[in-house]
């Protein structure tokens, strides 16, 4: 059927799977208006899960799908990535905790709607920072008939990084950064080049080395800015030199 705007609700449906979100504005911006936004969720088409968002055919709310609606919908930087992205998109990490809350990243002042909140709240663990800029270093996945914007492994290792040692220990941060044995280093210089964090820059190219991943090599230090002064990690830990930060030994941590 085709409605009086012009948009066909067969299309709509085609272009996005059951279990996506889509927003009020988005809606609005493929030709369906308010009231009929409201005329779809009486006959089943759409299914309200708050203010200003609906889900498709009533299907089961997937975080990808949510995630999708704020990038897309309400274009907000919010994304997965660090440790979560690393395990669930890029393969890097085997065994997570079901209980392990999912890490999302977004940028200064973003705020999550309400409906997103009381879906995922509770599940979620949202870092608001600039030390990266918002888009680079993100990827397109296929999460099921969409795309959504996830860190790739360089910025997810960042991230995660940036929550060393209070979310992750640094144990943990350089059996991960072990796995990274196919990193771009084009990537991972760019992301060294525009990332505030001095800590995060130190600690990645001191765990990169001591891997031995080939790419390491071709990272160019001059082009980084890593600061001045020593920068204590870990108390008790040892200093290394070339870096200036006081961590334990990454061989015995």
């Amino acid at each position: 059927m085709y409605t009086q705007n012009g948009t066909d609700i067969k299309r709509l449906l085609e272009k996005y799977p059951r279990g996506a979100v889509l927003t009020a504005r988005e809606l609005l911006g493929l030709g369906v208006s308010r009231e009929l936004q409201r005329s779809y969720v009486r006959s089943g088409w759409l299914k309200r899960v708050g203010v200003g968002a609906c889900l498709v055919l009533g299907g089961e709310m997937s975080l990808d799908g949510a995630l999708r609606a704020l990038q897309e919908g309400l274009r907000l930087s919010v994304h997965l990535g660090g440790y979560s992205a690393l395990g669930e998109k890029h393969g890097k990490i085997h065994n997570i905790l079901a209980s392990r809350k999912a890490e999302l990243f977004g940028g200064r002042g973003e705020k999550l709607p309400v409906w997103f909140i009381s879906a995922f709240g509770d599940d979620c663990l949202l870092t608001r920072t600039a030390f990266l800029p918002a888009e680079l270093g993100l990827v397109d996945i296929d999460a099921g008939g969409f795309s959504v914007k996830v860190s790739s492994a360089e910025r997810a290792m960042l991230e995660l990084l940036y929550l060393a040692p209070a979310t992750h220990t640094l144990r943990e941060a350089y059996q991960i950064m072990e796995l990274l044995t196919t990193a771009k280093p084009a990537l991972a210089q760019e992301l060294l080049e525009h990332c505030t964090s001095v800590k995060v820059k130190r600690l990645f190219l001191l765990m990169a080395e001591r891997t031995g991943h080939a790419w390491v090599k071709r990272i160019d230090l001059s082009g980084v800015d890593l600061g001045s002064g020593i920068r204590e990690i870990e108390r008790g830990g040892k200093l290394d030199r070339k870096y200036s930060i006081v961590v334990g030994d990454l061989g015995e941590i």
